[in-house]
């Protein structure tokens, strides 16, 4: 197994979720492995049969739009939060949420994270200091548990588990100089 520990709080913290509505949270500003992580758990969610949607503060980054595709995802301005659960990934601290999640939600059911400066705020919390991203712990957590997942999902989670490298060729591409051909 690749997180003994956390895989079996995993299945019990969605377990814990049937019936439930839940937002699944990101920080501020997200990045790679925000938005990867958060589209992996809203679709794994939603194929236990939960209600679930993604929501942000900030607009998805455009080199992280692909990741989404057709997963229920919103700015905090725009999602429907009345009556929903928080579960919050790649967050390490409550503030990082943007204030009107941090208002709206004073309780985070499920707190999954790989910053070791991770402030425990979730009911439970799944934190593993060692992981390089959420997104890699995620990926062990499913493999662990059996869990089936989409195509959508398995992207989410390879792009998540790279966030390094995406900025760095998202860097690259935009400081590579236009060329064109003269003939």
């Amino acid at each position: 197994m690749f997180y003994p520990q956390l895989s079996p709080k995993f299945a019990a913290a969605v377990e814990s979720l049937q019936g439930k509505k839940v937002a699944v949270l990101g920080h501020v500003r997200p990045d790679g492995d925000c938005i990867g992580s958060q589209v992996a758990v809203t679709r794994f969610l939603i194929s236990k049969g939960i209600d679930a949607m993604g929501v942000n503060h900030h607009e998805v980054p455009p080199m992280c739009a692909s990741f989404v595709q057709d997963t229920p995802f919103f700015l905090d301005s725009e999602a429907d939060l009345e009556g929903r659960v928080a579960v919050s990934v790649d967050c390490a601290g409550r503030k990082r949420l943007g204030n009107p999640l941090q208002e709206h939600f004073p309780q985070v059911a499920l707190n999954i994270d790989h910053h070791i400066s991770n402030e425990l705020y979730g009911e439970v919390n799944l934190i593993h200091g060692s992981s390089s991203a959420t997104g890699e712990m995620l990926a062990g957590i499913f493999v662990d548990n059996g869990y089936d997942f989409d195509a959508v999902t398995a992207q989410a989670l390879t792009s998540a588990s790279r966030p390094i490298r995406a900025s760095f060729v998202s860097v690259r591409q935009r400081s590579r100089p236009s060329t064109s051909a003269a003939n």
